[in-house]
């Protein structure tokens, strides 16, 4: 990165925040700094905005970012009764067009970049680019075999993860997620901190709300293949395989998007390769 493309001190936004009033009672709670390209990030299950933290330093001084927790997570409410991958998508075009005002480069990880994928589904006009870092669209893969035997397993262990929920122990349905289907043996503790873990205790419940929607496994991604805005599908090189294979199924039916591959991490590079995925979304904030 040369000097020209990094903001000096005295063009940054001040970090600024707010709150986002949906129709149906959800109030989103929303973070702005930067300064450049408008980007909004978009956090996966059972965490928050705070786990942009790492790529938002390595960002803010060529982007104008605006993350948010998304509906039912830490700062944010939701409405009682079941939820959907479309009220978060339609969250998310809010938060488009009430903080930022105007289209935007999309970055989501895990079931965000499922929300990001709707969104841009939803309404092309409000997107610049698409970002994705490894979707869990396991229902793209229902005709794949291979994908069938480690699908097998992760329901199992999701299965597991919710009924530990469900029946009252939040703590323990987070961990043998985190373990066993998010991230990787030893990472709950070896990996995040103390208030991290809080953090997605405070928000299993949420993730079991998405859990029991069946419109979350799969996007209708047809009208993407020829949208004119740049997709980057990123996957971690140390990934679960169920997770390189959709990265590789969007990649087939999406056949102009850039697919990205982070050397030697897994599925929260966000957190630990925040620079190499800032690298990897350089070109297309530039486009």
């Amino acid at each position: 990165m040369n000097e020209a493309t990094i903001a000096k001190d005295s063009d940054m936004r001040a970090p600024v925040s707010g709150t986002v009033d949906r129709a149906d009672g959800a109030q989103l709670r929303w973070w702005r700094t930067g300064h450049g390209e408008p980007v909004v990030l978009v956090h996966g299950s059972f965490d928050d905005h705070q786990s942009w933290s790492p790529l938002v330093s390595q960002l803010s001084g060529r982007a104008d970012l605006t993350s948010y927790d998304r509906r039912g997570h830490s700062a944010s409410s939701e409405p009682r009764g079941q939820g959907s991958i479309r009220a978060d998508a339609e969250d998310l075009l809010s938060v488009l067009d009430t903080v930022v005002g105007g289209p935007a480069h999309l970055v989501g990880h895990s079931y965000g970049a499922s929300v990001v994928l709707l969104a841009a589904v939803l309404r092309r006009d409000a997107v610049r680019s698409v970002a994705v870092y490894e979707p869990p669209l396991y229902g793209l893969l229902d005709h794949n075999p291979v994908a069938k035997v480690f699908g097998a397993e992760t329901g199992v262990w999701m299965a597991h993860a919710a009924e530990l929920i469900r029946s009252g122990n939040p703590g323990q349905g987070a961990r043998v997620y985190v373990e066993k289907v998010g991230i990787g043996k030893g990472s709950w503790e070896g990996l995040f901190t103390r208030e991290q873990r809080m953090t997605m205790v405070s928000n299993a419940y949420t993730w079991l709300d998405q859990y029991n929607d069946p419109s979350g496994r799969s996007v209708d991604i047809g009208t993407l293949s020829w949208a004119r805005f740049p997709i980057t599908l990123v996957a971690g090189e140390r990934s679960w395989e169920l997770n390189k294979l959709v990265i590789s199924e969007l990649a087939e039916r999406l056949p102009l998007a850039r697919n990205v591959t982070l050397p030697g991490a897994g599925h929260a590079g966000h957190l630990t390769h925040p620079a190499e995925l800032a690298a990897a979304l350089a070109p297309q904030l530039r486009a």
